[in-house]
């Protein structure tokens, strides 16, 4: 039985642009794959952490401006994917700075942050360009990076039929944005 979990720390073990250039060099959006790696790779880092984290951080204001991108990216996405009632909220919804154990509070509740997460998966899912067994591990390996999906799509995009950007999200997390949306709210904070 193929096991994709073993490729969860490949890139974080094999992350030279040579090895970078001859994993991607698979796939037939291997430029593509290589650019965004490399962009978020310099963009993080591992010390003290299992996974990336964001190297750099910014001021209030514009992490608040980032975390709005991030918010329309959101609303763009929803429509693409056919959410109205989600694309509502993310248009509705008033940008909250908020202090990092509030947005803590509200990711341990039943929020649309995680209903819009599962559909976004559950889309991408179904439009990948191949069901095959190297899909799926370079799928778990880009997770393996940051341990998050939202990068993980952002590098792999070209790897999905589905056309969305997750540029601003790359740009939010880039500078340590944190965010939950709510039925009313997208909080925001930056680690």
């Amino acid at each position: 039985m193929f096991d994709k979990s073993h490729f969860l720390g490949l890139l974080k073990e094999h992350g030279t642009d040579v090895e970078l250039r001859k994993i991607f060099g698979y796939f037939p959006s291997s430029l593509d794959l290589h650019a965004k790696a490399v962009k978020v790779i310099s963009s993080g880092s591992l010390d003290g952490s299992l996974y990336l984290r964001p190297r750099f951080s910014t001021s209030r204001e514009e992490i608040v401006r980032l975390g709005s991108e991030w918010l329309r990216g959101q609303e763009e996405i929803c429509g693409k994917i056919g959410d109205v009632e989600i694309e509502g909220i993310c248009r509705r919804a008033k940008v909250v700075f908020a202090a990092e154990s509030d947005l803590d509070s509200a990711l341990q509740r039943d929020i649309p942050h995680h209903w819009l997460f599962d559909g976004i998966g559950d889309s991408l899912r179904a439009s990948r360009i191949s069901e095959s067994d190297q899909v799926y591990a370079l799928l778990e390996a880009l997770y393996g990076l940051a341990a998050d999906y939202y990068l993980a799509w952002y590098i792999g995009g070209s790897l999905f039929e589905l056309d969305v950007d997750f540029g601003p999200y790359f740009e939010f997390w880039r500078m340590g944005g944190r965010c939950a949306l709510t039925e009313t709210e997208f909080l925001i904070s930056n680690q």
